[in-house]
């Protein structure tokens, strides 16, 4: 006859085992389909968009989002592909809402606009706005002491990227400016050092990294950061994915990563993977 602590120690052990296995079944649909497909497919935009996303001197794929994309799909149990068909950040929206993608994790902005038809994750980081202003051009409209009046009643130019929350930004914060949109960053900050538009507005790594890669920068370009503007970067998942969604909310919770512009920027961000 067996002892009772041993027979109650194997009901427990069994017991365990079976909730275990209990809980394995009941997995979400979502969760379940992406890992019965092996693969979780990950949207971002054609272009790089460095040190998010970019092509490396061995042409790899490399960058913060796709370390956090590998972290997560490596949660999930499942390989990263990552689908980069998409001209605009728009159209990687898109793409998550339309279902040809699981996630989009491709420095995406965070907006009122896009909650409407994708779930977005709490922000992993969070951007001040900034503005690069033509220092000829801002020299004939505002002193330096009536800078922050002049920001604020902003009239003239601004150049965004085609289709990204700037555009919406513009209109919302600067009703009384023009926005004019560009196909890429570089051809935004052409145009303010050309003096085709009077400001280049984005976030405030972008506009930092024009001003640190330029010594000369400077004598052409004035930048301007907002403290109560901001631009939260979060993971896009589809409206219905309620489940997912949750999933890469305890990743996120778990990751810790708390990212910052000047961690980016130096480079000695943690890296996700853990490596």
């Amino acid at each position: 006859m067996r002892p009772l602590f041993l027979v109650l120690f194997l009901a427990i052990g069994w017991s365990s085992v079976a909730q275990s296995t209990a809980l394995l079944d009941l997995k979400a649909p979502e969760i379940q389909a992406i890992q019965k497909r092996g693969q979780l497919l990950v949207a971002m935009t054609k272009d790089d968009q460095p040190p998010f996303y970019y092509k490396d001197a061995q042409g790899r794929l490399a960058g913060l989002d796709v370390a956090l994309a590998t972290a997560l799909a490596a949660k999930l149990q499942v390989t990263p592909v990552f689908l980069r068909d998409f001209p605009s950040f728009n159209d990687v929206v898109g793409a998550v809402a339309q279902g040809k993608a699981d996630v989009a994790v491709s420095k995406l902005s965070r907006t009122m606009v896009r909650a409407q038809t994708v779930r977005f994750s709490s922000p992993y980081i969070t951007f001040r706005q900034g503005l690069l202003i033509n220092r000829l051009q801002l020299a004939k409209l505002s002193s330096d002491e009536g800078l922050k009046d002049f920001i604020r009643n902003f009239k003239g130019k601004i150049g965004v990227i085609r289709n990204s929350s700037y555009s919406n930004y513009t209109k919302t914060n600067f009703p009384g400016a023009e926005v004019v949109e560009f196909p890429t960053w570089d051809e935004v900050v052409g145009a303010v050092r050309e003096g085709r538009v009077l400001a280049a507005y984005r976030d405030e790594l972008e506009c930092r990294l024009i001003m640190e890669k330029d010594p000369l920068a400077s004598l052409t370009l004035k930048l301007v950061l907002f403290k109560d503007l901001t631009d939260p970067i979060a993971i896009a998942t589809r409206w219905s994915s309620a489940q997912l969604a949750s999933f890469i909310e305890v990743f996120l919770d778990e990751l810790h990563w708390n990212l910052t512009v000047d961690q980016i920027l130096s480079g000695t961000y943690k890296d996700p993977s853990g490596a």
